[in-house]
């Protein structure tokens, strides 16, 4: 695996890639009506109001060049290099042997993880564990909780929905 910071499913990528576009669709309309507004009011050299709009649109900036360069160096799993074992984009069910209770985790890359997603990281103790077993497979997780058994129960798609 290559730089997994970015690695994430193609319902992540795409849900970045519909923010880009707002933000740029914003930055492009809002923010210019804004500015020229201000410009009609008068004098821009004294006008906090002009300073707020031209604050908010460096943030604005700043937001659509990091999403930018996160697109670009993204990782996306499209395909599941091997149905039969635990993957990043991957959700896994299993069963935890000692609460006796089945859990759906998803195998998601640390980025996702930050901004959103319900899942685990494939970074953490649980995440790396699960990676490359089988169904059937026995884990056993130290976790800051103590020791953590799960027992791999099956692999699904994650819907595209949930994003």
């Amino acid at each position: 695996m290559t730089n997994d910071e970015y690695v994430m499913t193609r319902a992540g990528y795409n849900k970045l890639q519909r923010e880009l576009n707002n933000l740029q669709d914003k930055a492009e309309g809002e923010m210019a009506q804004k500015m020229a507004a201000a410009r009609e009011d008068g004098d821009l050299d004294e006008d906090g109001a002009f300073y707020e709009i031209m604050v908010e649109k460096n943030h604005l900036d700043e937001r659509i060049l990091r999403l930018r360069a996160i697109l670009a160096q993204a990782e996306v799993v499209d395909e599941d290099p091997d149905p039969d074992v635990a993957s990043p984009g991957d959700r896994v069910v299993v069963r935890d042997l000692d609460e006796k209770e089945e859990l759906t985790l998803d195998l998601l890359g640390g980025w996702e993880i930050a901004h959103g997603r319900r899942g685990v990281s494939i970074k953490s103790p649980v995440g790396k564990a699960l990676l490359g077993k089988r169904v059937g497979a026995k884990v056993e997780v130290k976790t800051p909780d103590g020791l953590a058994r799960f027992k791999i129960l099956r692999f699904e798609d994650i819907p595209e929905e949930e994003v």
